[in-house]
């Protein structure tokens, strides 16, 4: 009898955000990412991707590498055999240099984690050849990305939709949303729709999402008092920024 192959494990993936907000699809990412890997050779473990600012990577740069300059990612690899470590990502730095290479920033940050991954997966970048090899494969995995992912349903629409069925003078929260579109963090759902400033979409009440104590934390993005005016209107009471008697005007999508 003739032994079938295996199928590989999934990495394990988990996304951490240090003093920063970052809009990603963390599921779609983690597809892509297993998708990668299972090109290789090595057996996956465990991944950690920590989001962080300029000055936090550049403390990590000058204590462990003794490098005194900013830097986009530092990787840190915890076994030779596996997939297994830590990518610290700066968001200020991606965000810079997408400004200024003209190109989009989700793409940017897309490429800096598959380089990280890249090095977990043995590839180097220190000669010539090196950067050659490891630049080519980062184009491939983001051409895989567009291909297989990006199409996929945005995230976005899928909080939009939600957001949109919240009936007048009812309210939900940002982990509600979060739960019931499977997303895994409710800042997600914050992102998503922090994205509308600016935009003309009054067909989708914004106001009537809160945070999980019933509180506008969402305010300083309408601008003045326009949330709680907007939530008053509809019948809602609200002191010092929070909803009077919240439990009874919670609106919950997974009972819609």
């Amino acid at each position: 009898m003739v032994a079938s192959k295996l199928k590989k494990k999934n990495l394990k993936i988990e996304f951490h955000y240090i003093e920063v907000t970052v809009g990603i699809e963390e599921k779609k990412i983690s597809k892509w990412i297993n998708h990668v890997v299972q090109q290789h050779q090595k057996d996956p473990n465990e991944l950690n991707i920590i989001f962080c600012n300029d000055e936090y990577l550049l403390e990590i740069n000058k204590q462990y590498l003794n490098h005194d300059y900013y830097t986009d990612i530092i990787t840190f690899p915890h076994s030779e055999e596996e997939v297994y470590g830590d990518l610290y990502i700066s968001i200020d730095r991606v965000r810079e240099n997408a400004k200024n290479l003209s190109i989009d920033q989700e793409l940017e940050i897309l490429r800096v984690i598959i380089h990280g991954v890249l090095h977990l997966l043995g590839f180097k970048d220190k000669t010539k050849k090196e950067i050659e090899v490891i630049r080519k494969k980062e184009d491939e995995a983001i051409s895989l990305y567009k291909k297989e992912f990006l199409l996929e349903h945005h995230y976005y629409d899928q909080v939009y939709e939600i957001v949109s069925m919240i009936p007048k003078g009812k309210v939900t929260n940002y982990g509600a949303i979060s739960d019931f579109l499977a997303l895994g963090s409710a800042r997600m759902v914050g992102y998503a729709l922090n994205q509308l400033k600016g935009h003309h979409r009054d067909h989708i009440p914004a106001h009537r999402v809160v945070n999980a104590k019933g509180e506008l934390s969402g305010k300083n993005y309408f601008g003045g008092n326009i949330m709680q005016e907007l939530l008053e209107a509809e019948g809602i009471l609200i002191e010092k920024d929070k909803i009077i008697n919240f439990d009874q005007h919670f609106w919950n999508p997974k009972f819609m």
